[in-house]
């Protein structure tokens, strides 16, 4: 089964990750290492990814003309995303917490 590594660096449509996948191979003429950049589209079903994360996809059947991978895991999530979610969630305990 194919899978790949990859950066999501777009969620902005439903249950949809657009992740970047870098691959380096080497070219036959010039004897050169070079990075070769694609964007897939992968079915994010419970919209655990974010902007940023690392994660693998697996290729599946197509769930439309352009989606046909699925997120596998999230391999490591984004810092700064998880810092403004632990933050969220301190102002919402402090919040509550005063009203009581």
């Amino acid at each position: 089964m194919r899978t790949f590594i990859g950066q999501v660096v777009s969620t902005r449509m439903q249950k949809t990750a657009v992740v970047m996948v870098e691959r380096v191979k080497k070219h036959v003429r010039l004897d050169k290492w070079v990075k070769y950049r694609k964007k897939f589209k992968a079915h994010d079903e419970h919209g655990v990814c974010n902007t940023g994360d690392e994660v693998r996809i697996k290729i599946c059947r197509p769930h439309s003309k352009t989606k046909t991978w699925t997120v596998d895991e999230v391999l490591r999530k984004n810092p700064a995303v998880v810092y403004q979610q632990r933050k969220a969630a301190e102002e919402a305990a402090k919040t509550a917490g005063g009203t009581a």
